[in-house]
């Protein structure tokens, strides 16, 4: 064969249209890329059930452009422990698990029953017991609880009435639960003044001093992110 024929040859072959199976095949890749990893991304939009006791908190740490939606739990319902239980299972039926994501802002120990709640609804629990260790982390909560001491945030501040309300107590009843403390202690992550009022109005129901710790929001804003 001739060198001019070689080379016409040479090139029809790179010329040819690739093998119709081959088209086929590189179609059903993107065909299952897109539903292994598109769908999956338009899936997972983020809920949060989140207790109302760290609004504020929660809206300080939380970036301006982040997505997640949050879904409000009256504090107030700690009062009652069947009520509360209805409250969290009513938000995450009300949530299409099918499209979005469900996280919890709430302790593990918030109610007897969260494990179980969690578990039934495929929700993942945070590593804190309750609110005040999301704020100060369990090593830290665990030494001021030390010598009878009770620590109280802004939110439980606000949700105080409603709770003692909740439990049927009257001012006896709150004496007698409270008096088993000797210091009260107030943590302040300084986001909104402290009303002196309001806390003059608590220190006359429960009789038991009042302290106030400025705190920051570090460990909190991991309990966060971490939803």
């Amino acid at each position: 064969m001739k060198r001019q024929e070689i080379a016409a040859a040479a090139a029809k072959r790179k010329l040819k249209a690739p093998h119709p199976v081959t088209l086929r095949l590189d179609l059903n890749v993107f065909r299952y890329g897109y539903l292994k990893y598109g769908m999956k991304s338009m899936k997972h939009k983020k809920n949060i059930i989140a207790c109302r006791i760290f609004e504020n908190e929660v809206k300080a740490v939380l970036p301006e452009t982040d997505a997640r939606e949050i879904h409000w739990i009256d504090a107030a319902l700690h009062a009652s422990p069947q009520r509360l239980k209805c409250a969290i299972s009513d938000a995450i039926s009300n949530i299409d698990s099918t499209r979005s994501e469900i996280g919890f802002l709430f302790g593990n120990g918030c109610h007897p029953d969260m494990c179980a709640i969690a578990g039934q609804h495929g929700v993942g629990l945070p590593a804190e017991k309750n609110c005040i260790h999301a704020f100060l982390g369990s090593h830290q909560a665990k030494e001021l609880e030390r010598n009878r001491t009770m620590i109280l945030s802004p939110g439980w501040l606000d949700a105080w009435q409603g709770i003692v309300e909740g439990l049927g107590w009257d001012e006896v009843d709150v004496r007698i639960n409270m008096g088993r403390y000797d210091r009260i202690l107030l943590i302040d992550p300084g986001l909104v003044p402290v009303d002196d009022e309001r806390l003059i109005e608590f220190y006359d129901q429960i009789q038991v001093p009042i302290e106030i710790m400025p705190i920051d929001l570090h460990h909190f804003r991991s309990f966060v992110m971490a939803q």
